[in-house]
């Protein structure tokens, strides 16, 4: 298992997003065009293990945005695919890890660190029942890879920020209060990072 660099494995955009369609990108294998194009903008990572080859793109929709990951044998078949997303919800792909010898992690949405467990041969699933909530695949019973978390509902998240919100405002207007704006403000984002930080799974 091992990441791919950009020139082993590219996707470069083929249409753009529009009002009626997705953004639609070609798969670029050693620099040279596949004439394979799968949903997605920008290639956030891409990945080889054993004779597999993983892609994670987002569409590069800054307020609704969705993360597809695309599994491909060795010749560019598309052997299992999947989206993580939700109306209305946001995400940023980061802290890509690698956990020899068949998984990843990585965070997304929903608060949560998801973990992603490749599969030697498919296994059965039941659609629509067998993925967490936010996951979203074609409707099938087999599957290569199991992605794995409990998104944090964007309610509960928006209500701890929002009581927080509440009790930093109380006290910058409380007439007993000797800190000053600048002081309410430190406090405030270093209380946002320690709940984040609360927030993530242990």
């Amino acid at each position: 298992m091992r990441l791919l660099s950009t020139s082993e494995f590219a996707a470069e955009l083929a249409s753009p997003y529009s009002e009626s369609e997705l953004a639609r990108s070609e798969l670029v294998i050693d620099g040279k065009r596949t004439g394979i194009v799968v949903t997605g903008a920008v290639l956030e990572a891409a990945l080889a293990w054993h004779n597999y080859r993983l892609a994670f793109l987002t569409d590069d929709i800054p307020f609704e945005e969705t993360l597809r990951i695309y599994m491909f044998d060795s010749d560019l078949k598309t052997v299992d695919t999947a989206s993580l997303g939700a109306m209305y919800s946001t995400g940023t792909f980061a802290e890509l890890k690698l956990q020899p010898p068949n998984a990843v992690t990585f965070r997304f949405f929903g608060g949560i660190i998801w973990r992603m467990v490749l599969l030697t041969e498919q296994e059965f699933a039941l659609p629509c029942l067998s993925d967490p909530s936010g996951v979203h695949r074609p409707f099938k019973f087999l599957r290569q890879f199991r992605v794995e978390g409990k998104p944090q509902p964007e309610s509960a998240r928006s209500a701890a920020r929002d009581k927080l919100e509440d009790a930093l405002l109380e006290g910058l207007r409380s007439e007993e209060s000797l800190l000053t704006a600048e002081d309410w403000k430190a406090i405030r984002d270093e209380s946002h990072a320690k709940l984040a930080e609360r927030q993530k799974p242990r």
